[in-house]
């Protein structure tokens, strides 16, 4: 092979090279795993939407889309066809369904709790008129679903109060927080179980708060972060990025006062400065707020089955809140 060959072929090598350079420049640094999660509406997202805001979601590689679900069953029928892929949602619903006691019923259910959102931050509100437990007598009050989520809490401590549910009092499934308190705007309920900002909203317009939820009877797991079992099986190394990016984020918020308060109002459409400083304190601080570290509360979790146990039907002995949870992904993503 003469010169001129041996320079065309360098050329060629160079040009070679230079192209391969500029395309590994053009390409994108990782591609990002669409998953979509959802949630309810209100204060107790504030993880959520830090990590949507901050990028903790991007960083761990992964496109994020939010959605507000109308309320437990919504969300748990979305897992269980696929369409999602985690939910944040009344732990309570979790267990119902798995024992055949709750508004579900779709062969190969197999939710379970991988993490904590909050424990139990939920206030017993009323209308205007009803200023005492014993004006709700005779009345309905509003909940998620009938037989499970806050509604078996709502239940509880009205039972503390004398009122029996089916004696003195009857519900009406609607839904979500929002739905909650729009239904004691129309005049359909009188009561409901609210957290923030639906609480704060109510005591704008009049409405009483009774109790919180946690100082009458202890705190609970109330909201969880929920996957399905062969998804996560599945889908490990997303599932692992998950837990990290919640964790990270429910750090932070802990962590950074001034950062938190920023992404709530910037979600919180009309939240004043006081407002959101009350909020703050209350994830932060209450017995029955965010989960530090989205760690599920075990003592929480037992808590939901003795509640369960005196209201679920058809009735049965709930004792093994292993049950219903996975810590494997929790402690493998925590352990990198």
């Amino acid at each position: 092979m003469d010169m001129r060959n041996n320079s065309v072929l360098a050329r060629l090598r160079r040009l070679g090279a230079f192209i391969a350079l500029m395309m590994l420049w053009s390409a994108p640094a990782s591609a990002q795993t669409k998953i979509t999660i959802a949630t309810f509406a209100g204060a107790t997202n504030l993880p959520v939407w830090m990590a949507l805001d901050r990028g903790y979601f991007t960083r761990e590689g992964l496109e994020v889309t939010h959605e507000v679900t109308r309320g437990s069953t919504a969300a748990i029928e979305g897992l269980m066809s696929g369409r999602l892929q985690f939910a944040s949602i009344a732990f309570d619903n979790t267990i119902a369904n798995a024992e055949g006691q709750g508004d579900v019923n779709i062969p190969g259910y197999d939710l379970v709790g991988i993490m904590g959102v909050h424990s139990g931050m939920n206030k017993i509100v009323t209308r205007p008129e009803i200023k005492s437990f014993a004006d709700i007598r005779g009345k309905a009050v509003a909940s998620d679903a009938l037989n499970s989520g806050y509604g078996i809490v709502l239940v509880r401590i009205l039972e503390m109060n004398g009122l029996v549910y089916g004696r003195d009092f009857t519900s009406v499934a609607v839904g979500s927080g929002p739905n909650r308190l729009k239904a004691m705007q129309d005049g359909k309920a009188v009561a409901a179980a609210l957290s923030s900002p639906d609480d704060i909203e109510a005591k704008k317009l009049g409405f009483n708060i009774l109790a919180d939820a946690t100082e009458a009877i202890g705190a609970y797991q109330g909201s969880a972060f929920v996957v399905r079992r062969a998804w996560a099986r599945e889908h490990e190394k997303e599932t692992l990025a998950f837990i990290r990016a919640v964790v990270a984020a429910t750090n932070t918020v802990f962590a950074d006062k001034p950062a938190a308060i920023a992404v709530m109002r910037g979600r919180i459409k009309g939240l004043s400065e006081a407002d959101a400083e009350a909020v703050y304190t209350d994830l932060v601080t209450s017995k029955g707020g965010l989960n530090r570290a989205a760690k599920i509360n075990m003592d929480g979790v037992k808590m939901l089955l003795s509640l369960r146990n005196q209201f679920g039907e058809p009735k049965k002995t709930l004792t093994d809140p292993s049950k219903y949870i996975d810590l494997s992904y929790y402690e493998k993503a925590m352990a990198k």
